[in-house]
């Protein structure tokens, strides 16, 4: 007897239908009510669901009189779609004892319960084998679980429930990989993961990996995109983790030997110097800080720090994307022709900067506040506000709260950009 020709069907990163060679496409979009219906049989497998719940899933928030009526022609409509489709001549899916199943007269494969079955294997193997299951698991899965549909109640719940599934069968992966010291397949699957879930958990991965094959180079490129990203997607400065991954790699990265002119030629400061802050990365920021709070000590010089945030011209935070990383651009220029050549400066998140001001008095803070509000505005800030929040070193180095928070006020708080200070 000939095998009969399997239905495939795809959820992981989109919808796709495959029955035998040949795409199935369905004449309407994605979102109707029959196109759900399928995808919920789909999901649900040889267990089916209840007739109430898949009333409730495709039309619990529509106001529909007769829900069993509505199914009802939904399932007509399905099975003529398939039809049209060109699958042969079945009625496709039963409802026996108030439970719909699809029917086993067309055998189907999905990659969502082939990505369970395969995470089964793995947790009841062990070695090599438990590796293999492991890696086809998340080879399979390829994307969330029908992103189109996460608006849907349903939809929303299985993508919850497989992405827990990934993260754990991907961190098993990753942890077994990184025990047989296989970099470049820990690199491979870090990076597929993070093409998923841009989390910072799978940057970590990928970073790891390439600092234990020596290739520092690659690992501080993947750190400025990681921290890029975060910055404009989420508005959150680098973690002490990644942090931790930045000073390994500054620590490793090694210039060939050279002569003393080598070296002048590495250190100096290159471009246009006629401005006078000098901005750097958060964590050069943090060791230029630490200096100036150790130098502090023994000279008594007087340091300040400045926390800037950006905001609307009602006060509130800046949502869009596009509008936040411009107006950290005209700050990030203002900044650069307001301060001094010896002060530095940082992007700190999305709509802050922090900047260092040494050797100088309380009062010169409100004049650099000033001078920064209208290179602002001047830049194209417009009516866009600032709040700046300042506090000595001394203060932030000797302050000892309860829930170990410092609020930026201690010499002074600005609150807009419209003040003059």
């Amino acid at each position: 007897m000939a095998e009969k020709t399997i239905l495939k069907v795809h959820m992981f990163g989109g919808f796709a239908i495959q029955y035998g060679e040949k795409a199935v496409s369905f004449e309407r979009n994605q979102a109707a009510k029959f196109v759900q219906l399928f995808q919920i049989l789909m999901l649900y497998g040889e267990r089916g669901i209840s007739k109430s719940e898949m009333i409730h899933f495709l039309y619990g928030r529509d106001e529909v009189e007769n829900g069993n009526s509505s199914l009802n022609n939904t399932i007509f409509r399905l099975r003529r779609q398939l039809r049209t489709a060109g699958l042969p001549e079945t009625s496709y899916l039963t409802v026996q004892g108030g439970i719909c199943r699809w029917k086993e007269t067309i055998p189907v494969w999905t990659d969502v319960h082939e990505f369970e079955r395969l995470l089964t294997l793995a947790e009841k193997a062990e070695g090599e084998e438990r590796l293999s299951f492991l890696k086809a698991a998340c080879e399979i899965c390829r994307g969330e679980f029908l992103p189109s549909m996460a608006g849907e109640e349903w939809a929303a719940a299985a993508a919850a429930k497989y992405q827990k599934l990934y993260f754990g069968g991907m961190r098993t992966l990753l942890r077994m990989l990184k025990k047989r010291r296989a970099y470049e397949d820990m690199l491979k699957y870090a990076g597929m993961a993070a093409a998923i879930y841009p989390f910072e958990e799978w940057q970590l991965w990928k970073i790891d990996s390439l600092m234990a094959m020596d290739r520092y180079g690659e690992a501080m490129e993947e750190y400025q995109a990681a921290v890029e990203r975060f910055f404009e997607d989420f508005g959150l400065p680098p973690s002490e983790e990644m942090l931790k991954r930045f000073r390994i790699m500054s620590g490793e990265i090694r210039q060939s030997e050279g002569t003393l002119n080598d070296i002048r030629k590495v250190l100096r400061e290159k471009g246009d110097r006629a401005g006078g802050g000098y901005f750097c990365p958060f964590p050069s920021f943090i060791d230029g800080y630490r200096l100036l709070s150790r130098m502090m000590e023994r000279s008594g010089q007087s340091v300040y720090i400045m926390l800037c945030t950006i905001s609307d011209p009602a006060g509130r935070s800046i949502e869009n994307k596009e509008k936040r990383k411009r107006l950290a651009l005209y700050f990030k220029e203002a900044a650069r022709y307001s301060l001094r050549k010896g002060d530095v400066y940082t992007r700190y998140s999305a709509s802050q900067f922090l900047i260092l001001l040494s050797g100088t008095k309380e009062e010169y803070c409100s004049v650099v506040s000033g001078r920064l509000t209208r290179q602002f505005r001047e830049k194209g800030g417009g009516r866009n506000q600032i709040k700046y929040y300042v506090a000595s070193i001394a203060e932030v180095e000797s302050f000892e709260g309860k829930n170990g928070n410092m609020s930026f006020a201690g010499a002074g708080l600005w609150k807009t950009a419209g003040s003059e200070c």
